[in-house]
């Protein structure tokens, strides 16, 4: 099994629940680790995670998470574990992990 890790890949966008949230775009960190049997390219992942953040625009990490564990499993069919950890200048730190099968 091969592990990829992205570690606090630093973009602005729009998250969170409240309305000044859905408005102003704020600075996020997100680290993330993929287990799968297959060559994740780190480039390819980094862009699709900021392009997807600003597109989708999630109301929750836990939201993004849901979002990239099918995304990225189309992408990497022998994907099994995504972790992803978001951090920004204000909030404390949110992890989640999901397996994948």
């Amino acid at each position: 099994m091969i592990s990829v890790f992205v570690d606090e890949l630093e973009f602005d966008t729009i998250i969170g629940l409240l309305d000044f949230e859905r408005v102003k775009t704020q600075k996020i960190r997100i680290s993330m680790e993929f287990k799968a049997y297959e060559f994740i390219d780190y480039a390819d992942v980094c862009k699709i995670t900021q392009e997807e953040f600003n597109k989708q625009k999630f109301y929750k990490v836990e939201d993004a998470l849901e979002y990239f564990s099918v995304k990225f499993k189309e992408l990497y069919p022998t994907l099994e574990q995504l972790y992803m950890k978001r951090s920004e200048e204000h909030t404390s730190e949110l992890q989640s992990r999901v397996s994948i099968s």
